[in-house]
């Protein structure tokens, strides 16, 4: 009779993790042990010596360790079940799941250890192996969205007090409203920044954390410009820098949301593609800063330059909060950004100044090449930045 092939003779097992679709580190962390434990009795090898073969006692041990991993991985699918119904279906279904293919992988491990030089009884093993791996790694994609379910409910209360903020009529109501606002917000970027560390993608890293500079940078600016259209109603500038800054939290609102799920954001792109972007943003700021005085019209032109260029520290914010982005070049930009903010004001105030003469003044001229100075400085520091990217 043909005796089977031997162990040597067949391919070393391996388990790609990007074989599922695992978004995050905790997920990848808590299956290493039992993925190291399937690698290493799965890759058993028997014994090739001429005297009688055996059990493997070592298989053995690794079968029994396997057993228990899977009776862990199911008692915490049980305790998640209790502590979140809302989930329990799916929860349930994933159990059964690691519990089926776990009978299967003991019934087939324990058979491989009592033969260890059996293709046959490895090959079933394997098979067992890769749907064990399978239906863990869906269960614990499943429990990680438990984290993703904690940080939607922290976003549902931030648009709750985000419209209340928004219809508020007076100043004691705004006030009222944006302290609830502050502190959901703080319970957002707390549960916002844990989930930035667990996601595996540095570009959902760098979705997450240019969201909540957008948040943390707005807050203050969404109470001032708030304040003003409370007391400026009829002022159509008013509450179009309300509204401007309203849009921005909603974004990176947005932005969290699909983050957290592991989706990609639309502004997500490539850093030189980005920084590209950035460039022809400043390049069309540049021009447009250029106003003849005795046309200078302080309501369109004030809404389209500050909209201009919060659109740019918007991208800049981007490449600053990304994680290849270093320290002390972040902070940088973030000065630049500032700068060119404050650069801006001057030069709409100067051109307020001019409206009446035939000549622009020689502040005015000063306030022009202030704010390309500052542009030139920010285009410096993020062409420094995506350096940064392609060394890293």
């Amino acid at each position: 009779m043909k005796a089977e092939t031997h162990w040597e003779t067949s391919p070393v097992f391996r388990w790609n993790l990007k074989d599922l679709d695992i978004k995050t580190k905790s997920v990848q962390k808590t299956l290493e042990p039992l993925l190291m434990q399937v690698t290493t009795l799965v890759n058993t090898q028997g014994t090739t010596s001429k005297k009688k073969k055996g059990k493997s006692k070592r298989a053995h041990v690794l079968v029994a360790a396997v057993e228990a991993a899977t009776a862990h991985f199911i008692e915490k699918g049980k305790e998640i079940v209790r502590d979140s119904p809302e989930i329990s279906d799916q929860m349930n279904e994933a159990i059964a799941d690691v519990h089926k293919s776990g009978a299967a992988m003991s019934m087939h491990s324990r058979e491989f250890a009592e033969d260890p030089c059996s293709s046959m009884k490895r090959s079933s093993m394997v098979k067992a192996a890769r749907q064990l791996l399978s239906a863990v790694t869906r269960l614990l994609i499943l429990a990680d969205m438990v984290d993703v379910h904690l940080l939607f409910n922290s976003l549902e209360d931030v648009e709750l007090e985000l419209e209340k903020v928004r219809n508020a009529s007076s100043n004691n109501e705004l006030m009222d409203a944006f302290r609830r606002f502050s502190l959901s917000l703080n319970n957002l970027l707390d549960h916002t920044a844990r989930r930035q560390q667990e996601m595996m993608d540095p570009r959902l890293q760098d979705d997450l954390a240019a969201a909540r500079a957008t948040l943390n940078r707005s807050t203050t600016m969404l109470l001032t410009t708030s304040k003003a259209y409370i007391r400026h109603p009829e002022l159509s500038a008013a509450r179009a820098n309300r509204d401007y800054v309203l849009a921005q939290v909603c974004q990176a609102i947005d932005i969290i949301k699909n983050g957290a799920q592991g989706e990609l954001s639309s502004r997500s792109t490539a850093p030189l593609e980005r920084a590209g972007e950035l460039e022809s943003a400043l390049d069309s700021f540049d021009a447009q800063v250029v106003i003849d005085p005795l046309h200078f019209n302080e309501a369109y032109s004030r809404a389209l330059l500050e909209d201009q260029l919060e659109s740019i520290i918007s991208g800049s914010a981007l490449m600053a909060d990304s994680s290849s982005t270093r320290s002390d070049r972040r902070h940088r930009i973030i000065e630049e950004c500032d700068a060119l903010r404050s650069a801006l004001q001057d030069l709409l105030q100067e051109y307020m100044d001019n409206m009446e003469n035939k000549e622009p003044s020689e502040s005015l001229n000063q306030a022009l090449g202030h704010i390309h100075t500052k542009t030139r400085d920010l285009r410096r520091h993020l062409r420094k930045s995506v350096v940064d990217h392609v060394s890293d």
